[in-house]
C-alpha cells in the first residue's frame, strides 16, 4: 500500500515536471540584472548564433536592453536556438531558475520543479559539425564516383593493352609456324632433289661403263 502511494506521487510530480517544463516561459524582466550581464549574454548569443549555423548568420543581433535577439542563417533557415547553450534563451532561463528558486522560500516541491526545468544544453558547434558532415558525405560521394570512373577506365585501357597483346602474340605465332612450315618444305625439296641427283649419277656411270665394255 505504501508502495503504491509512495509511486503514484512520484508519478503525478514527474507528470507536473514535464507539463510545467513544457509551458513555462522562462524569459525574465530585463530590469531584474544588470545591464552588464545582459551585454554578456548578447556577446554570447551573437557569438553563438554563427556556430550553430554552421558559417554565416544575418540578422545576427542582440539588444541588450531589451534582450530581443534576432538569429537568422545565411541560407534563410533559422534554428531553434533555445536548445543551445551559450544563447540568449539558455541564459535567460537559467537566471529564470535561480530566480524561480529565491521565490520559493521554505517550499521544497516549489524548489524542486524549478531546478528540474530543462534549459539548452546542447553545445553550438554540434550546428557546424552536421553542416560540414553534410558537406564532407556529399565530397566523398563525388570522390568515391569520380575514383569509381577512374578505376573503369583504367580496368578497361588495361583489357585493351591485354587483347592487343594477346592479338599480337597470336599473330607472332602463326607467323612463326608458317615460317617452320616454309622450311620444312624447302628442306624436303633439296633432299629430293638431292637424292635425284644422286641416282642420276649413278646411272650415267652405269652407262659410261657400259659403253666401255
Amino acid at each position: 500500500m505504501f508502495f503504491s502511494t509512495f509511486l503514484f506521487a512520484a508519478t503525478a510530480f514527474t507528470g507536473l515536471v514535464a507539463a510545467q517544463n513544457a509551458t513555462v516561459n522562462t524569459s525574465i524582466d530585463p530590469n531584474s540584472v544588470s545591464i552588464q550581464l545582459r551585454q554578456s549574454w548578447c556577446r554570447a548569443q551573437t557569438n553563438s548564433c554563427p556556430q550553430i549555423c554552421g558559417g554565416q548568420a544575418s540578422p545576427n543581433t542582440c539588444d541588450p536592453n531589451s534582450l530581443q535577439y534576432q538569429c537568422t542563417c545565411s541560407d534563410g533557415s533559422s534554428h531553434n536556438i533555445s536548445d543551445y547553450s551559450q544563447t540568449l534563451p539558455s541564459l535567460e532561463c537559467e537566471q529564470y531558475k535561480i530566480q524561480c528558486v529565491t521565490a520559493h522560500p521554505n517550499d521544497l516541491n516549489g524548489q524542486t520543479a524549478c531546478l528540474a526545468i530543462t534549459c539548452g544544453q546542447r553545445n553550438a558547434t554540434s550546428g557546424a559539425s552536421a553542416s560540414s558532415s553534410a558537406s564532407s558525405s556529399s565530397a566523398t560521394a563525388t570522390s568515391s564516383g569520380a575514383a569509381s570512373s577512374s578505376g573503369s577506365a583504367s580496368s578497361s585501357g588495361s583489357a585493351g593493352s591485354s587483347a592487343t597483346s594477346a592479338a599480337a602474340g597470336g599473330a607472332s605465332s602463326a607467323t612463326s609456324a608458317a615460317a617452320a612450315s616454309s622450311t620444312a618444305k624447302s628442306a624436303a625439296v633439296l633432299n629430293a632433289a638431292m637424292n635425284y641427283g644422286t641416282l642420276a649419277l649413278a646411272g650415267g656411270m652405269l652407262a659410261l661403263f657400259g659403253f666401255a665394255l
